[in-house]
């Protein structure tokens, strides 16, 4: 049997500007997915989610599916096809991935993961990194730089199903491990050790998808040149002031402010914030938010020399202390 994992992610500043150019920077978080791989003599790929359930199909209705689905992708592209349609199944994702190697075969892949769907922390794209890990030639050993690169555009390409017009965040923090800057498709790890004071909660699954509401920005947003330079400008303020709390602490709630004008911030999760912001803290979405609804996944908090079980008490929500997570994708 083979096993494979990757963990999952979280945005510390950039979300949504990354899309048009700008710099974000994200971590790895110790939540990760698991895939495991058992081959059989039958001429079937059953694949097993805890989340979605079981799904199986034969090798023979698998031989002309990433043609079809990339016929799909193209009618997106031309405005054919809402980026919610492209993919007709929940699994049809996960066929995408695994097709990508030519050293699959029949057999059973099960899928467990840690990480909640919709929350900002970038389950699909720790879905494919495991996925493609599990027939990786050399996934035994340390990647090499190139290596990496390749994995992660292989990330990269089969998570635009998902998204649409994304950004390579979610695929960079997957592939690499530790923290990383992103900016216009380029990959920067950053020698950045977080300290304490740095939470994180989650306030539901939104009700569009994260290629829904990055569409719905781009509408409105797409052309605001100075709105992005001005994401922009955080982030660069976000690394030059990552030891220096006082400083950081302004940053974040820019950063908010930005995110609210946008509309990614639904108005129970900007009144929580308010809330945190009054005690002296900082907070803001980590993903991609919502344009509607009330759910917006994952919070970031920043809070220092607070303790988390006071400020849970206080706030009446269970903050989870951020843990880094060094390394990528990788076989277990």
């Amino acid at each position: 049997m083979l096993s494979a994992k990757a963990p999952g992610k979280l945005i510390l500043s950039g979300e949504h500007s990354v899309v048009y150019g700008a710099p974000a920077i994200a971590l790895a978080v110790n939540h990760f997915v698991t895939a495991s791989y058992t081959p059989s003599d039958f001429d079937t790929l059953i694949i097993t989610s805890a989340a979605l359930g079981r799904d199986s199909r034969t090798l023979g209705q698998l031989e002309t599916f990433v043609a079809h689905i990339d016929q799909r992708f193209e009618r997106f592209l031309s405005g054919e096809l809402a980026v919610q349609d492209v993919l007709t199944t929940p699994h049809d994702l996960l066929y995408y991935a695994v097709l990508q190697s030519d050293r699959l075969g029949a057999g059973n892949i099960t899928i467990n993961s840690e990480i909640p769907t919709g929350a900002g922390m970038g389950s699909s794209a720790a879905v494919i990194a495991s996925l493609l890990q599990l027939f990786e030639s050399s996934s035994s050993m340390q990647k090499d730089a190139v290596e990496q690169q390749v994995f992660f555009q292989k990330v990269k390409y089969c998570e635009r199903l998902q998204h649409g017009r994304g950004s390579a965040i979610d695929a960079a923090a997957v592939t690499y491990g530790g923290t990383l800057k992103v900016e216009d498709g380029k990959v920067m790890p950053l020698p950045i050790m977080l300290g304490e004071g740095w939470y994180y909660f989650h306030t539901g699954t939104p009700c569009c998808s994260t290629g829904e509401t990055v569409s719905a920005v781009r509408e409105q947003f797409a052309s605001q040149v100075d709105l992005w330079e001005q994401f922009a400008d955080v982030t660069h303020c976000f690394e030059q002031y990552i030891n220096q709390p006082s400083e950081l602490l302004a940053v974040i709630r820019s950063n908010h402010r930005l995110l609210q004008k946008i509309g990614v911030v639904p108005l129970s999760v900007s009144q929580l914030i308010e809330r945190i912001e009054a005690l002296g803290g900082a907070a803001k979405i980590c993903g991609a938010g919502a344009h509607r609804g009330e759910g917006a996944g994952q919070v970031l908090v920043y809070f220092p020399e607070q303790s988390t079980e006071l400020l849970s008490a206080q706030l009446g929500i269970q903050l989870t202390p951020l843990q880094q997570q060094l390394r990528g994708a990788h076989r277990a």
